[in-house]
């Protein structure tokens, strides 16, 4: 048998683009084997030692052993066992061996119905799957921004892809939407966009004509810093929401300049390289549905975020792991899903 240290004098002398590849490849093995998510559940049970129970949120748990590798626990409290997995976007799923190629393919950007394809799954799995973990990642955006924060909002056509009943006339292909015509018919959704220039990204979709101090309001409350600079346009709405917080220094600037005459300092380069990079990640998917806009807003935040990290898949599956309200808020999101027919 060929020892370690055999095998790394061979590797050092491969050609360095064979080096990738072959490591690339050794990867994509473990994966396939489940080992990345073996070592993602090991590495959240060691950060966080006792998992809360999902029942009852006592804190009072012991450790009962593993089961398939997974951490088990009882509560003390209403003496339910659970796992590592309880409530997580994982829970009672039973292909979690193909979870890391799903991500795969995720991060490809390849559409649900290729992804069943691919896996050998149904497409009400795909989509299922998809929107389990992309539900999960609500819980990751920055709890508060602060410093300088650039705001914009990008408007999107109102999209009712997978609707069975439409209150308007079909829109042909190609031709362009109608912006709010009529009284009553909202055609467009607004993205509200707060940037951070350390980097932090906060997007909420709103359905909204026009966007108003009160949509403002419902997006940026209890997310902003008191002593944070808002950069915006000139927006009347973003200058009587700023009106209405004494702390908050609002600096606004003339939206076709794109940089401040007098303060150079003053622009909104960051937010608007942020709605171009949005475009380019939603143009693969042949049109979101407006009602499941914002998991993919949050897909796109959260992609961004680990963008720099050399374990991509490992990052995500410690999320999906570390989403104790996964499950639940799956559960609410299917409330406004549609089932895929077949």
């Amino acid at each position: 048998m060929v020892s370690s240290k055999e095998i790394k004098e061979l590797f050092s002398r491969l050609p360095l683009g064979t080096q990738e590849a072959l490591l690339e490849e050794l990867l994509q093995d473990q994966e396939l084997q489940g080992k990345v998510l073996v070592d993602a559940t090991k590495e959240v049970s060691s950060k966080r030692k006792k998992k809360p129970c999902p029942h009852c949120s006592s804190t009072s748990v012991y450790r009962r052993g593993q089961q398939k590798g997974v951490p088990m626990y009882s509560c003390k409290d209403c003496l339910k066992w659970y796992s590592e997995t309880t409530g997580t976007p994982l829970y009672e799923i039973k292909l979690k061996n193909k979870w890391q190629s799903y991500l795969k393919c995720m991060e490809q950007g390849m559409p649900i119905k290729k992804i069943a394809k691919e896996l050998g799954i149904c497409i009400q799995t795909s989509f299922d799957w998809r929107h389990k973990i992309l539900s999960s990642l609500e819980q990751f955006a920055p709890v508060e921004l602060s410093n300088e924060i650039e705001c914009d909002e990008l408007e999107l056509a109102l999209n009712n892809k997978g609707s069975r009943d439409l209150d308007r006339a079909p829109r042909k292909r190609g031709s362009d939407f109608k912006r709010n015509q009529g009284k009553d018919s909202i055609t467009v959704v607004q993205v509200v966009t707060a940037v951070e220039r350390k980097g932090d990204k906060y997007l909420r979709a709103v359905a909204t004509k026009r966007l108003s101090k009160q949509d403002i309001s419902e997006v940026l409350d209890h997310k902003l810093a008191d002593d944070a600079t808002l950069i915006t346009d000139k927006h009347p709405s973003y200058k009587a929401y700023a009106k209405g917080k004494p702390s908050l220094r609002h600096k606004a600037l003339v939206a076709k300049d794109h940089v401040d005459k007098k303060d150079k300092t003053i622009h909104l380069q960051k937010v608007n390289n942020t709605h171009a990079q949005l475009r380019k990640f939603l143009h693969p998917f042949n049109g979101v549905s407006s009602k499941y806009l914002q998991n993919y807003l949050n897909w796109y935040a959260y992609a961004d975020k680990i963008q720099d990290s050399k374990q991509t898949i490992k990052q995500w599956l410690i999320a999906i792991l570390s989403a104790d309200q996964g499950y639940q808020l799956f559960e609410l999101f299917k409330q406004n899903a549609v089932l895929i027919r077949t």
